[in-house]
């Protein structure tokens, strides 16, 4: 993913390309956001610097990327989709920053008009780590199947789980059953076999997990009635 806008003055937002970066507004009223002036180190007197405000988001990850703007700024944006960002055309703007979510300082940026040449990255000392932009992969959905109306005594039932949706790549499968029946082969794997047992009413469940995936584990239960 990537996104791209241009911001004219302090508030509107043209040419926008994408959804990553969303401008904000202070919950106080207004266009803009008053900050501390982030570029000065500590034992200077505090002021603040009324700013632009954009949420950036990529998967689970949100930053704040700010804009030290004026009615007469315009900057073109790009975000590469994992919290990069090019600066084209900087005009009436001098000094940028990232932010975390709850505005600690990540990096900032000082454009030509201080620099005197490229857009200079500064990272200070007590800086927050800055997020890679990685998504999180989804398991999907599951759906156990297989017979459910076996005969009672009976061996190598086949019980399967398939996964609709999603992109997780390495599932582990859990099994689990209740009433007559008796896991044989199969756990950790896709496909279970089961024998069951005597008439009655039970269950085969499977719980699919992934380390890291946003959703995990999911899991499906399927009604078996033993004849």
């Amino acid at each position: 993913m990537a996104d791209s806008l241009v911001l004219t003055g302090v508030k509107d937002v043209k040419k926008h390309t994408g959804t990553e970066m969303l401008l904000t507004r202070p919950k106080r009223g207004g266009d803009t956001h008053s900050l501390k002036e982030w570029w000065k180190g500590g034992g200077v007197s505090t002021c603040y610097v009324e700013c632009s405000v954009f949420n950036v988001t990529v998967g689970t990850d949100t930053v704040k990327l700010v804009l030290d703007s004026n009615n007469s700024t315009n900057v073109r944006i790009d975000h590469d989709g994992s919290f990069g960002f090019t600066f084209y055309g900087a005009n009436e703007v001098s000094r940028a920053a990232l932010f975390t979510d709850s505005f600690v300082l990540i990096e900032h940026y000082v454009f030509p008009a201080i620099s005197g040449g490229k857009v200079m990255t500064v990272t200070p000392a007590g800086a927050a780590p800055k997020p890679d932009g990685t998504v999180a992969e989804t398991i999907g959905t599951p759906t156990v199947s297989g017979n459910d109306s076996p005969n009672a005594d009976t061996s190598d039932l086949i019980y399967s789980v398939a996964i609709a949706g999603g992109d997780a790549s390495t599932p582990v499968y859990t099994w689990s059953v209740t009433g007559n029946l008796t896991i044989t082969a199969g756990q950790s794997t896709a496909s279970l076999t089961v024998d069951s047992g005597d008439a009655g009413n039970a269950t085969v469940k499977c719980v699919v997990s992934q380390a890291g995936a946003s959703n995990t584990p999911v899991e499906d239960t399927f009604s078996v009635t033993i004849a």
